[in-house]
């Protein structure tokens, strides 16, 4: 299957639609299937946006299709799969014969469409940002066009103009304009008018000492009109030339207090007046406006330049699945466009806690520990495990294990960022400029930061890409295996006359069904069906399929169909197909049925690996993330309900630990669900275990509220697990009540069919919607605002642990009834 890698090859190429174009194309051309990408809006027809083959042009979508369909659909005698991109309202969709439909490649090609999908999404949202941004920078620069009054300039020439254009209006002498720097907390002179240079220079004022330190840490303006008696002047050095003085604050849109603005007059000019403080705080108000929208707009400005650097960045290495190639790539851009000088790359080893170097460019293996950074561990595993990267811009400064981190790679100054990926860190990145000598800037770590993040994203990409080329690899050895072994299995075989009643019977058929060919010839093959054991409602089907081959109907398959004979329950493929002879006359019919019974086992198995397989990794959450913290919130809540607190303490403390202990519960629920199991049978009675799970609930029945009927009949026994269908009992119970919360009866009775014993557990509650039957077994599934969704879901697992199945019915006039179908003689049990 090489073209199956061309076709991976040539549509990661591309970027975004072009790749999916690409992909639909060489699909069409490799495989003659028929594909496209579709927009499907919720009101109006589909749009086929591209399409392949091209010609013929196809027909109009079938109206039948459905979008949220994650499985084949079979429409008009052709078989369509629709995948769900991750873009909104597109959809690409697929369209093969019936009999090609299982074919494995179809799975990959569906992978791949999402895979790029996820690109089309993210370059939309990069576009999406960057127009946005572009269209605040014109904004933020129109609005700063409009403050500056005076004409274009440096903002420090406009802040040098404001403080001349106050002192003149104001007939002041000497105006200043100080900003306060957040590290250190002093004001010092960024524009001033009738100052000496050299005072400017040298002014540093701390934030509440001074007429402006208290003005900036007040916010409220100061009006001095004599400062020999200003009270709040009071061990304030003052200048005795100086006859008044407003010093009014400069606020930010958050109405923080940024810096000061003051005039001064000096002797024998008269003093300030109200009116003289008023129009001064306007004209400060439109100065720190000013100042305002300019940081903005440099800000926005390199906001724009960082983003346009970033997309440049993400571009080159998006493209990318090979991870080796992936990582020379990241290491380039990083040196070259980034510019750091020396990079080392630490990623995850699996699913341990170990951080190996793949990286090295400035760095000596010898550098770091020969089997990496485990997890908490050193700074690498430390900033992998805190998942907060660490700034290191002196580590002389810092403590001892940033001191000998920094002697051991020989860098005073290094950054270390952990490389997040849906919310876990799968790599971490060092870096620093000291073979150079250079320090590096905040820009440098922002535009990093940003572009680490992308790297997370191309390097779960690559590695998604390489799992789905492995995945396809064995999923064509697991269908070969598969294809030997139904080839190495006989099929059997038996045909009809035109008239239905049967010719001829294979050796085969005579090992699957136990009917010897000499009982069973001329038989009508409706009591043929019957005499085979098949169940009532596929016997119907199959009879049906074979008349409508006798009327001329093409080939008919049916999947699945239980029987029942000696041997137990056998599972079995039918293909009919019709006897033709000469001029496509019929004269009769074709049945070969294969016993698929080993199969559907083997096949089930696999469905266990894989369902464990995807919750395994919310088992390990649930484990790590929840149960640990809770545990410790347990002790910590036990040894508080023991102290003597106040009432209105403690009541909050047994809600705590009534919380905790249904957090305790639920991550139960979960690990349950997630935990394979055993099913230990042994032959026991029924009616034990239905009192057992009755006597569970017995509060609630002396309560009134509740009536419990047992219908069971002492003698009955099976081969089971007596826990676990205790266990599913006592969860259909509980889901009963729960549906009758202002009480009810819930009855237990047992039926009986010729293959199978079923438990019945039936409510008086008011039902389940039509709407709903058919995903309240599936997990996380609730119509409750408490609860996990997992009760029915853990009881369909014990039933089919059994081989088993469960059904539910509403019946007209009210509640539910579960029943819980076990096999009298379980053939697959036996085989185990």
């Amino acid at each position: 299957m090489d073209w199956v890698a061309a076709i991976l090859q040539s549509a990661s190429g591309g970027v975004g639609t072009e790749a999916l174009t690409q992909l639909i194309r060489a699909v069409a051309a490799q495989t003659g299937a028929w594909n496209a990408l579709v927009v499907k809006r919720p009101q109006g027809a589909p749009v086929t946006l591209t399409h392949a083959p091209s010609s013929p042009r196809p027909a109009p979508l079938p109206s039948a299709l459905q979008y949220d369909a994650t499985d084949w659909q079979l429409i008009d005698g052709q078989a369509w799969r629709v995948v769900d991109l991750p873009v909104p309202e597109l959809y690409y969709v697929l369209q093969v014969s019936p009999e090609r439909q299982s074919e494995a490649v179809w799975e990959v090609v569906c992978h791949l469409t999402r895979l790029l999908g996820q690109h089309e999404r993210f370059h939309r949202e990069i576009g999406n940002l960057r127009r946005l941004s572009e269209r605040r920078l014109a904004a933020v620069a129109s609005l700063y066009e409009n403050a500056l009054t005076l004409g274009e300039g440096q903002l420090e020439w406009f802040l040098w103009n404001a403080t001349r254009r106050a002192a003149q209006a104001m007939e002041a002498q000497a105006c200043s304009l100080m900003l306060l720097d957040p590290e250190t907390q002093t004001l010092r002179i960024a524009a001033h008018y009738g100052l000496p240079d050299h005072l400017a220079q040298e002014v540093s004022v701390p934030l509440g000492e001074g007429i402006a330190g208290k003005v900036a840490q007040s916010g409220e303006p100061v009006l001095i009109t004599d400062p020999s008696r200003e009270p709040s002047l009071k061990g304030v050095p003052t200048r005795p030339e100086i006859s008044a003085s407003i010093c009014v604050p400069l606020r930010n849109r958050e109405n923080q207090v940024f810096g000061v603005m003051t005039l001064r007059r000096l002797h024998p000019n008269p003093p300030f007046e109200i009116e003289d403080l008023r129009m001064f705080t306007i004209f400060a108000y439109q100065v720190a406006l000013a100042i305002e929208n300019a940081r903005l707009y440099e800000q926005l400005h390199r906001n724009i330049q960082r983003l346009t650097t970033l997309v440049n960045l993400t571009q080159v290495i998006t493209a990318e699945l090979n991870l080796d190639t992936l990582f020379e790539i990241v290491a380039r851009q990083i040196t070259e466009v980034v510019g750091f000088s020396r990079i080392a790359l630490f990623l995850r080893k699996g699913d341990s806690h170990t951080y190996e170097p793949r990286l090295l460019i400035g760095y000596h293996a010898e550098m770091f520990p020969r089997r990496g950074f485990t997890k908490g561990h050193g700074v690498v595993g430390t900033v992998a495990k805190k998942r907060v990267a660490l700034i290191v811009q002196d580590a002389r400064q810092e403590n001892a294990l940033l001191r000998g981190f920094g002697r051991a790679i020989g860098a005073n100054r290094y950054c270390v960022l952990p490389i997040i990926v849906h919310g876990k860190c799968i790599g971490v990145l060092l870096v620093d400029n000291e073979d150079k000598g250079q320090p590096f800037t905040p820009e440098q770590v922002e535009l990093l930061e940003a572009f680490v993040n992308q790297v997370g994203i191309a390097i779960e990409n690559a590695r998604l890409y390489r799992e789905m080329e492995n995945r396809y690899r064995e999923n064509q050895s697991l269908a070969a295996f598969r294809n030997n072994i139904l080839s190495s299995l006989g099929s059997g075989m038996f045909t009809l006359d035109i008239e239905g009643r049967i010719s001829t019977w294979n050796r085969k058929a005579e090992e699957i069904t136990g009917l010897l060919a000499r009982n069973i010839q001329n038989t009508p093959y409706r009591k043929a069906l019957e005499e085979m054991g098949i169940e009532s409602e596929k016997r119907t089907l199959v009879a049906e399929a074979i008349e409508q081959v006798l009327q001329g109907a093409g080939a008919r398959s049916l999947y699945k169909v239980r029987m029942h004979n000696a041997h137990g329950l056998r599972i079995l493929n039918f293909t009919i197909t019709p006897l033709v002879v000469g001029k496509q006359t019929i004269q009769g019919a074709v049945c070969v049925f294969e016993d698929i019974t080993d199969y559907v086992r083997m096949e089930a198995r696999l469905s266990e690996m894989e369902r464990l397989a995807t919750v395994g990794q919310l088992t390990a959450t649930i484990a790590h993330e929840i149960r640990n913290p809770l545990t410790a919130l347990k002790g910590a809540v036990d040894l508080l309900a023991r102290e003597s607190l106040p009432d209105h303490l403690s009541m909050y403390v047994e809600v705590i630990q009534e919380e905790v202990q249904r957090l305790a519960v639920l991550a139960d629920e979960f690990l349950e669900f997630a935990r394979p199991f055993r099913i230990e049978r042994q032959h026991a009675a029924l009616r034990p275990i239905v009192e057992r799970s009755l006597r569970a609930f017995a509060p609630m029945q002396k309560e009134g509220a509740y009536q419990f009927i047992s219908e069971v009949p002492p003698e009955l026994t099976l081969d089971i697990d007596p826990a676990r269908i205790e266990q599913a009992l006592r969860n259909l119970i509980q889901n009963a009540i729960q549906a009758m919360p202002d009480g009810g009866t819930i009855t237990i009775r047992t039926v009986e069919t010729e293959y199978e014993v079923g438990i019945q557990v039936k409510d008086t509650g008011p039902g389940i919607p039509l709407e709903q039957r058919e995903r309240i077994f599936t997990p996380f599934f609730t119509t409750r605002t408490r609860g996990t969704g997992l009760g029915l879901s853990i009881v369909q697992k014990i039933v089919e642990g059994h081989h088993g199945r469960v059904t539910v019915e509403c019946p007209p006039e009210g509640g539910s009834i579960f029943t819980l179908w076990l096999p009298k003689i379980d053939i697959l049990a036996s085989e185990e």
